[in-house]
């Protein structure tokens, strides 16, 4: 009963994170922040509590400590989870991050550990970096394959009204060798916009490119319905996801909760929380 259950879970690990063949593509997690999915993740120019995973460069104009926890069921899987923690502090002329993630599903484990700096290069234009180090653990093998990775970004400010955000993710493109499959991270490219209509109203906007995958277009809106009380949505390409959230603060906590639709796979739920301490 139990082999069962296993080789059930690792058929659907297999269908959502690998293309099978003996070269493998697999995308690491992306999914951080229940604000960042309700906006589709097209927040690669729009600063937030878990921008230490989407574009290093927004945390440059940071000026207090925060600290995010985020977690996700991915389609409502039981025993899949991802997991994220996002610590920022900042420092003499930079800011410094941590950025820690966990993916688990039956005998499949992935975590990973970054350290990020940014650091503003003039009045307009920030610029950063994240260094992150992550294992593996494939069932087949019965023991953690480790690889490292390199992100990096850009955030110009044209007005207080519209930013502009470009960031790669894996610049260095590392792969992991296992047993039977030769495991390669893509690269990926992200170009996009953030735009404050008026007050009300906050438009995000961005193409990304995938080796492998080909370009995806990401969109979001952010509603302030009252001071403290945020609702927003998305949509998403190739696939097609659409996502709802909201969001409240209060003190130095916000919650922050999504719900994103995969066209083929269903539900995720999303939930963060974020503490700023000025």
């Amino acid at each position: 009963m139990n082999q069962g259950k296993s080789r059930v879970d690792l058929l659907i690990l297999f269908v959502i994170l690998i293309n099978p063949g003996y070269s493998i593509a697999i995308e690491r997690i992306t999914t951080a922040g229940a604000r960042e999915a309700a906006l589709s993740q097209s927040v690669v120019a729009l600063p937030g509590a878990f921008s230490v995973f989407q574009n290093q460069a927004l945390l440059a104009e940071d000026k207090s400590v925060s600290v995010g926890i985020s977690n996700r069921q991915p389609y409502f899987i039981p025993g899949y989870h991802e997991s994220a923690l996002s610590v920022v502090v900042p420092v003499q002329g930079a800011v410094l991050a941590v950025g820690i993630t966990q993916s688990s599903l039956s005998s499949y484990t992935e975590s990973g550990f970054g350290i990020s700096i940014a650091k503003k290069l003039s009045v307009r234009l920030s610029a950063g970096l994240f260094f992150n180090s992550f294992l593996v653990s494939l069932p087949e093998a019965g023991t953690h394959k480790g690889s490292f990775q390199l992100d990096g970004g850009l955030k110009y400010a044209c007005s207080e009204k519209l930013n502009i955000g470009f960031h790669l993710s894996n610049i260095v493109q590392t792969r992991i060798g296992t047993f039977q499959y030769n495991l390669s991270f893509p690269l990926l490219i992200r170009g996009g916009v953030s735009y404050t209509l008026s007050e009300a109203i906050l438009m995000t906007g961005e193409t990304l490119f995938e080796t492998g995958s080909g370009f995806s277009g990401r969109y979001g809106t952010e509603l302030s319905l009252a001071d403290k009380f945020r609702l927003r949505g998305g949509i998403s390409t190739n696939p097609f996801q659409h996502s709802v959230g909201f969001g409240y603060a209060w003190n130095v906590c916000t919650i922050d909760f999504a719900m994103v639709h995969h066209e083929l796979l269903g539900y995720s739920p999303l939930l963060s929380l974020c503490f700023q301490f000025k």
